[in-house]
């Protein structure tokens, strides 16, 4: 609403019946979420894009050229006075709302305001933690204070650390003029706290998406992957201000393809997991200053032959990436078998290992769950991102 010239109250109503339409196609989509999501195109041209079943309500006519919907009998005033009247024909024109169900409209909507959507739906529906902060984009200052646990000559002034300065110019004094006197000269006797190098903290993220596209991988199968993976940026988006994605799908063989082809995908083929492995580790070359996550998908069935490789590259990538996240996708709930079965004994021995049995939804919270839990000092014994200790790299001298 709004107050025009003259000072009357102006009503727009094509804004409220836009804001209108908006808000009944966020709950279509969230009802249908979990059709929507298994589309094999679930992105065309940047757009997810169904269609929704309009109902066309009917116009009652009366005394009209139209069918006969309905004959009643009851006691009519007929043109003489006050006798039995026939039976009143009622005739009504216009759709009948059983009868038809209009029009089907085709709605378009952003990839990334679907991908929101339909974390609104799965962080409640999992009863996942709620971040407020809102996500951030681009490369931009941490908000997390950095933890100075390490002592340089050069540094700032209100992080003098008072103790290391005044013992070092008693030395001094007494080196230079044999007199135990304090006599502080900030050029020569200055120590500040410092952040430890080793103990710096990547705001940058490449996350490497790798997706066994053979025969069985489609529906329910993709559905399970891509709520993961939705759920999954909720987190990244809120921890890294940058975020580098690359895609890749594996059979046979493995390419990498664009954002949007990852999420067309068509299945076929065999299953070789060694090359999923192999091309996720070539995509790092370059990569310097990031925190290296692996994502791989797939029911664990690799072809015949290709075991023994596949397990030597699953080593080779634990050594190259920070963390590599498995998701084993079994949404008939079967038991582990294959190279999953290895893959989730081996996960036990690496701290930067994570294996997740994909059957429902409840799965995607233990999967998310372990992942959140690599942030966590206790989950890399407190070395990746803070120190107990004091570097031995500092230029204390």
């Amino acid at each position: 609403m709004s107050i025009d010239k003259s000072g009357q109250l102006r009503v727009h109503r094509g804004r409220i019946a836009q804001q209108k339409h908006d808000q009944l196609l966020r709950e279509y989509l969230k009802q249908h979420l979990n059709e929507l999501i298994q589309q094999k195109e679930l992105i065309i041209d940047g757009k997810v894009k169904t269609q929704i079943a309009t109902l066309d309500l009917p116009t009652l006519k009366y005394g009209e050229d139209s069918p006969v919907l309905a004959r009643g009998g009851g006691q009519g005033q007929g043109s003489g006075g006050g006798g039995q009247g026939d039976d009143e024909i009622q005739v009504l024109g216009g759709l009948l709302g059983g009868d038809h169900h209009g029009k089907e409209l085709r709605v378009e909507l952003d990839f990334d305001e679907f991908v929101r959507l339909a974390q609104e739906v799965l962080i409640e529906e999992i009863k996942l933690p709620v971040i407020n902060e809102p996500s951030r984009s681009g490369e931009i200052e941490t908000d997390e204070m950095p933890e100075l646990d390490d002592l340089d000559r050069i540094g700032l002034r209100p992080d003098l650390n008072l103790e290391e300065t005044m013992v070092q110019s008693l030395l001094r004094s007494v080196r230079e003029r044999g007199v135990a006197d304090y006599d502080v000269e900030m050029a020569h006797d200055a120590w500040y706290f410092i952040e430890d190098p080793t103990d710096h903290q990547n705001h940058r993220s490449i996350e490497i998406y790798v997706l066994d596209i053979s025969g069985s991988m489609r529906g329910e199968y993709l559905s399970l992957v891509r709520k993961t993976i939705f759920v999954l940026w909720y987190y990244l988006e809120r921890r890294y201000p940058t975020n580098l994605r690359r895609y890749v799908v594996f059979q046979d063989v493995a390419e990498e393809k664009a954002r949007d082809e990852f999420f067309c995908v068509e299945s076929s083929g065999g299953t070789h997991i060694s090359a999923g492995f192999e091309k996720s580790m070539e995509l790092l070359h370059g990569a310097t200053e990031y925190d290296k996550f692996l994502f791989m998908f797939t029911d664990g069935e690799t072809s015949s032959g290709d075991f023994d490789l596949a397990k030597k590259r699953y080593e080779e990538a634990l050594g190259k990436f920070d963390l590599v996240c498995y998701g084993h996708v079994n949404p008939g709930g079967r038991g582990v078998g294959g190279f999953s079965e290895h893959v989730q004994e081996t996960s036990r021995r690496h701290t930067n290992a994570t294996f997740a049995n994909l059957v429902d939804v409840e799965s995607i919270r233990q999967a998310v769950a372990d992942f959140l839990a690599f942030f966590k000092s206790e989950r890399v014994g407190g070395k990746r991102w803070k120190r107990t200790a004091r570097s031995s790299s500092a230029s204390r001298r």
